[in-house]
C-alpha cells in the first residue's frame, strides 16, 4: 500500500527536488488531534514524513515489512503506531 501525508503539497517549499531535511511546524504542538495520538504514533509520524520527503508527491511504500527495515523498528511497533495515524487522517491511502 502507498500512503502520503495529509496536505503534503501545502507544506512543500521545494517542489522540484527532495530536500535532505524536513521542516516541522510548531503548530503541531497545538493540534489536539495529533497530541491525543498514542506515543508510538507521535514518534512514528516524523519518521514517515522523512520517508515522504524522498518523493516529489509524498507517496511511499507503507508495507509493514518495508517500513520495519527502512526505520529499523519492529513490525509490532510499526503496526501499533501506523494504524492511529491512518485512522486519524494524518496519512492517506495513495494507492
Amino acid at each position: 500500500m502507498l500512503i502520503k501525508p495529509k496536505n503534503w503539497a501545502v507544506f512543500q517549499h521545494y517542489k522540484d527536488r527532495s530536500p535532505p531535511w524536513i521542516k516541522l511546524h510548531r503548530d503541531i504542538l497545538n493540534d489536539r488531534k495529533y497530541m491525543c495520538l498514542p506515543l508510538a504514533s507521535k514518534a512514528l509520524a516524523p519518521l514517515l514524513w522523512l520517508l515522504a520527503s524522498e518523493s516529489v508527491d509524498g507517496d511511499f511504500n507503507a508495507d509493514v515489512d518495508e517500513l520495519s527495515f527502512r526505520l529499523r523498528l519492529s513490525e509490532k511497533d510499526i503496526e501499533s503506531g501506523l494504524k492511529p495515524l491512518i485512522d486519524g487522517g494524518f496519512f492517506l491511502d495513495a494507492s
